[in-house]
């Protein structure tokens, strides 16, 4: 009799998996579960009503499924096939799938109290056995021996003759795995169900739903679940199919699909492999563009650096003596003129020291000579005490009493961004105090400023720009400042206040720099 419905499905795995020389026949009008209780008979060859002896191989097989009913009555079958017989059955399933197995067993007529109270019948939670065993999201092979093998030998003792009966065994452990994403862990799971099958003999049916199988990276994983079962049987679609020569359609259907699909998908990898090799050209333009506009950007810094250097200077030079003779002449005018004009000298005189101050301020705002002359240590100071004094916020300066100088490129750097770093928290933050670190003992000279004030915008944390919009020229020069130097930039939101820390590499050697 062909037992190509999955109705009959559980019959047919006994038979196979028992490995009887007989054959299990069925009653016409009684297939389980559409009527009635189920009626087995034992039959061999001669027509005897005695079972033989297993074979000494166990048998392991897989079940693909679509529909979760058709698993469940496939171990119904299985396990009530075994029961029927006189033999021991196991499950090892969910909650749930315990319930239906026992309802459709019931239902067919198997008592499953007795067997169970005979003890050739047991039935385990999947999860809590799961967790009597596993170790670091793997399965001990030690402790699944003792536990499982345990638990084989007590069902195959509870039958009247354990030397002769076999053990029918369902596990669902595998498939909990395999859905919860622990593939290896199923993988090893089923090699160790075959290295048990060794020591004790039983047949064994496992299960997986094939939605768990719908990526096209999962077909290596479902060779390597096929290779470690000595059966597998497809889904519902396949085994419902009646005749042969529908079954051999279904084949080639599924042939010509595969082939289809290996099409597809090697003309997506050359697809992909053209759209890769386009990336990375695109990449390779926008790193060169990047570089070029880089360099471009450093370049106008320090044409900045040379115009405020030049510009310094020249108000210094010019527009500074110019004013101081303006002062000399006016002093002079004063002794020849009638004496009745005193206070319009007077007032022109302090008129004219204030140009001068606010000439030198400028100056040494846009260069200080001081950098050049003693360094960034004295420059630094000088920058924090005059920014204290002209904005009225609070300066907390922590910085070394002395030094080394450094390369004059990286000293300006420094002072630059500190510029940039107080000018902002004066401008935007609205800070009564600031705080601000020079370390230069490390590997790395270390500016850190911190206001606290309103804080900086979220868009403009850890970046000068955002989505491409133009967020200041300030962020983005202490930006390219650093990156010039390979140092790193950090800008946080302090709460309250904003914090920047730039970090530049120093030169091995400082001395004589």
């Amino acid at each position: 009799m062909r037992l190509a419905s999955p109705y009959n499905l559980g019959y047919c795995l006994y038979s196979r998996l028992a490995g009887y020389g007989g054959k299990i026949a069925f009653e016409v009008g009684k297939r389980f579960p559409k009527t009635g209780p189920m009626a087995i008979t034992m039959q061999s060859d001669a027509t005897s009503q005695t079972k033989e002896l297993p074979n000494s191989a166990s048998r392991h097989v897989v079940q693909f499924y679509k529909d979760d009913s058709v698993l469940t009555d496939a171990c119904a079958r299985f396990i009530g096939a075994a029961l029927g017989a006189g033999d021991a059955g196991v499950v090892i399933a969910t909650p749930e799938r315990r319930e239906r197995i026992a309802s459709r067993l019931s239902a067919a007529g198997v008592d499953t109290a007795q067997a169970r109270q005979q003890g050739r019948m047991a039935m385990l939670d999947a999860e809590e056995t799961l967790e009597k065993f596993m170790a670091d999201a793997s399965p001990d092979a030690e402790r699944f021996e003792k536990i499982i093998g345990n638990v084989i030998d007590q069902a195959r003792a509870g039958t009247s003759n354990p030397q002769r009966a076999h053990v029918a065994a369902f596990g669902e452990m595998v498939a909990i795995l395999w859905t919860e994403g622990k593939r290896s862990a199923a993988i090893e799971l089923e090699k160790l169900w075959n290295e048990l099958a060794k020591k004790h003999e039983f047949s064994l049916l496992c299960g997986y739903p094939m939605n768990g199988f719908a990526h096209g990276e999962d077909g290596e994983a479902f060779l390597e679940i096929c290779a470690e079962h000595t059966g597998v049987i497809p889904t519902e679609a396949y085994t419902g199919l009646m005749g042969e020569e529908e079954q051999l359609r279904q084949i080639a259907s599924l042939q010509q699909r595969a082939e289809a699909l290996e099409a597809e998908i090697t003309a997506r990898k050359k697809a992909q492999t053209e759209l890769e090799k386009s990336h990375a050209k695109l990449e390779r333009m926008v790193e060169k563009r990047t570089a070029l506009l880089r360099e471009l950007w450093m370049r106008l810094i320090h044409a900045q650096d040379d115009e405020r250097r030049r510009l310094s200077r020249d108000l210094h030079d010019n527009v500074g003596q110019s004013l101081a003779a303006a002062k000399i002449s006016v002093a002079h005018l004063s002794q020849r003129v009638d004496s009745r004009t005193p206070e319009a000298f007077r007032q022109l005189d302090l008129t004219l020291d204030a140009c001068l101050e606010e000439t030198r301020t400028l100056s040494y705002l846009l260069h200080p000579p001081i950098l050049d002359e003693v360094g960034l240590l004295s420059a630094v100071k000088w920058y924090a005490e005059g920014f204290a004094n002209r904005s009225g916020i609070r300066v907390n300066l922590e910085a070394p009493m002395d030094g080394a100088r450094l390369p004059l490129p990286l000293e300006t750097a420094l002072f630059r961004i500190l510029q940039e770093a107080l000018t902002n928290a004066h401008r935007h933050a609205k800070s009564e105090s600031v705080d601000i670190r020079l370390d230069l003992n490390g590997a790395n000279a270390v500016l850190d400023v911190r206001d606290y004030g309103e804080g900086i915008a979220p868009q403009l944390v850890g970046k000068p720009c955002a989505n491409g919009e133009k967020k200041g020229m300030g962020l983005v020069g202490i930006h390219e400042r650093v990156a010039e130097f390979g140092g790193k930039l950090q800008i946080e939101r302090a709460n309250p206040g904003t914090r920047l820390v730039a970090s530049l590499p120093l030169p091995d050697v400082r001395e004589g720099s």
